[in-house]
């Protein structure tokens, strides 16, 4: 079990800049480009993902071990939100699999 509220996880902005490339820095990754996410403890940023090609970074002193898991739960949260805005039609798909759309005859 994770703690979910252990970190703050939000998107990141403009000021997360020298941050995120900090974060590059001490975890020896490329920096995030696009959509990032990134998770917060005591105000400091110890991990971010790309919302666009999933890759995520941490720093290894800081971050607790399931921060890059809480940041891919998210992201898939997120997503889903995206897909799908209705709660119950996403549950429904969750327990159910996706609907057949269904084809509605042309008119003539």
């Amino acid at each position: 079990m994770f703690p979910a509220n252990s970190l703050l996880i939000r998107p990141a902005g403009e000021p997360d800049a020298i941050a995120l490339r900090r974060l590059a820095a001490v975890s020896d990754a490329r920096p995030l480009a696009g959509r990032v996410l990134v998770a917060e403890a005591h105000g400091v940023i110890v991990a971010a993902l790309s919302r666009d090609d999933r890759r995520t970074m941490a720093d290894p002193e800081r971050a607790p071990m399931s921060a890059t898991t809480i940041l891919r739960l998210r992201a898939d949260a997120l997503a889903a939100l995206e897909r799908e805005p209705r709660l119950a039609e996403r549950i429904r798909e969750a327990v159910l699999g996706p609907r057949e759309r269904l084809r509605l005859p042309q008119a003539a």
